[in-house]
């Protein structure tokens, strides 16, 4: 763990609400003005709130009791739900970890920032200064880092602790047990008192806490590393198959007996998808996307087979059970240090999973199950009438970057998308886009460059046959035809599961949304060119992987 001495001031800057509630907000890549502060929001600023933000790995929607899982265990979050604002319709800006994660810091979608597992691009220090933990170190804030950085390609690896005045994390993949290997990613957990990942982030955040200056507001980045599957495998790694999860994960000694980890969910009769082990051709061709170049064989195995895919389940849900019991311990501390009613928690994951469905595991798909996330504000200032809603405006995971500036009272810099949620939280008729540009540009295991539209109503997706280490160059669909495309009805057809597009009735539709989702295209296309001339960017230093090579996310 390493801790930085703070080195910057405030800047006071900030957003007039009038503006905003004034701007016709219909498309996902809105640029919200900034402007001077009146008086009353300068008298604010003195009073700005401390930030936390929470974010899991790998959980999909509706994976808390209180979202509609009942066997699921998970008070403290149930209850943090509950004294919250909830937005149900939300997507991830990329469904995979490292081009989603610069995302959330940056604001800013994959083909603007540039930075992925497939790019030929790396993230720039002139990048990292438009992050929000940045903005908001300059800004004042005393900043915090804890658990997976997950950015991966960057310039200033190695000194990632230098942009936080508080450090404990890892870049990579570690374990669920980190003390037990000896790995770049494991050793910054090796002096923890904490043996298990989930509650040394615990340790780690109380560590944070006792450390507060007292005389300045903070900002909490904590990011877990469940239910991702590297830590559900390496709950029992000391057999040959442990990557399969071919036994229980409660005949590892360390787990017997743990009220999370030992028996929990295995007498609950969870069900496993009815298409677990089937043909996945049926939904997505195997020319578009062959689950044998690395999905099926290699990364995600576990959910191609019924008896370890019911492990896979038991196992996810185990560790969300113990995400649940820290964050309860957070909750707690914040109260009885008195912090409680000072400080704002967002709630949010990387991006979902499919476990089975479809015939399929993993992400990196448009389909709800892997691009919606779970995404809760909770601001302790809010009245008691406005908690507790459930509103199904759709999001983007890019709002998050917003909201967050805008809770601290500092300008979003120019190129950042996404819009504040904090106007909804608040109660405010705002106006609200209508629709939403999705994409997934992650290329490895044969998965196609995807790009699509989420409409109240509709979902169209569009797939091209992707490219390792690309550029702009291999982003510009405008003289390609789609290789694949689907259309998805949400209201009748909620799980995805008819395709639409080659239907006749839907001709005309399929063409309209097809226009949309092409004209986005190609006004991303430009920020990018645009943002490049405005800030560094850098190719990066080594060639990225090649398609075969199996990158575990």
């Amino acid at each position: 763990m390493r801790l930085v001495a703070p080195r910057h001031t405030a800047n006071g800057g900030g957003k007039d609400y009038g503006i905003m509630k004034r701007m016709l907000l219909v498309t996902v890549l809105i640029l919200a003005p900034s402007a001077a502060l009146g008086a009353a929001e300068e008298q604010a600023q003195s009073r700005r709130p401390n930030i936390i933000f929470l974010l899991t790995d790998d959980q999909r929607d509706n994976t808390l009791g209180a979202m509609g899982q009942a066997f699921v265990k998970t008070p403290n979050l149930d209850r943090f739900l509950r004294d919250s604002v909830r937005f149900r319709n939300t997507y991830i800006a990329s469904p995979v970890c490292a081009p989603s994660r610069v995302s959330f810091f940056t604001g800013m979608l994959e083909r603007v920032h540039g930075v992925g597992f497939s790019s030929a691009y790396e993230l720039t220090e002139a990048q990292w200064e438009r992050s929000y933990p940045a903005l908001l170190r300059k800004a004042g804030y005393h900043t915090g880092f804890v658990g997976k950085f997950g950015v991966e390609y960057y310039r200033f690896k190695g000194r990632a602790p230098e942009q936080f005045d508080f450090w404990w994390g890892h870049d990579g993949w570690t374990r669920f047990f980190p003390k037990d290997a000896d790995t770049p990613s494991t050793r910054p957990y090796h002096h923890a008192e904490e043996d298990l990942i989930t509650f040394v982030m615990g340790e780690a955040m109380t560590k944070f806490l006792d450390g507060l200056p007292g005389d300045k507001p903070f900002c909490l980045s904590v990011s877990f590393n469940v239910p991702h599957g590297s830590q559900t495998t390496s709950m029992y790694p000391d057999y040959p198959e442990w990557h399969q999860m071919k036994r229980p994960a409660n005949e590892n000694p360390k787990l017997q007996g743990n009220p999370f980890y030992d028996t929990l969910y295995r007498d609950a009769g969870i069900r496993i998808p009815d298409d677990t082990g089937t043909d996945p051709y049926r939904f997505i061709p195997q020319f578009i996307l062959d689950q044998d170049k690395g999905r099926r064989n290699q990364t995600y195995v576990y959910d191609y087979d019924r008896a370890t895919c019911l492990e896979h389940h038991i196992r996810y849900y185990q560790t969300i059970a113990g995400l649940d019991h820290v964050i309860g311990k957070l909750l707690d501390d914040l109260a009885h240090r008195g912090l409680a009613k000072d400080t704002v928690i967002l709630f949010a994951s990387d991006h979902g999973l499919i476990m089975g469905e479809y015939g399929m595991g993993g992400k990196a798909l448009l389909y709800d199950l892997s691009a919606k996330i779970p995404c809760i504000v909770h601001d302790p200032r809010l009245a008691a009438d406005l908690r507790g809603r459930q509103l199904d405006h759709l999001v983007s995971s890019l709002d998050y970057t917003r909201t967050i500036l805008d809770y601290a009272g500092v300008a979003a810099p120019e190129f950042m998308d996404g819009v504040s949620l904090r106007p909804l939280v608040e109660g405010e008729d705002a106006p609200w886009r209508d629709e939403l540009f999705l994409e997934s540009l992650f290329t490895l295991r044969d998965n196609p460059f995807q790009e699509g539209i989420r409409t109240q109503r509709w979902k169209y997706i569009r797939m091209y046959d992707g490219v390792m280490g690309f550029t702009e160059q291999h982003l510009d669909f405008a003289r390609r035809s789609p290789e694949f495309e689907m259309l998805f009805d949400l209201e009748a057809d909620p799980g995805e599961r008819t395709n639409l597009a080659n239907a006749d009735e839907h001709r005309d539709l399929v063409a309209a949304l097809r226009g949309k989702c092409a004209a986005q295209s190609i006004a991303i296309n430009r920020r990018r060119e645009e943002f490049k001339k405005l800030v560094e960017v850098q190719r990066r230093s080594a060639p990225a992987p090649k398609k075969s090579e199996n990158v575990k996310k």
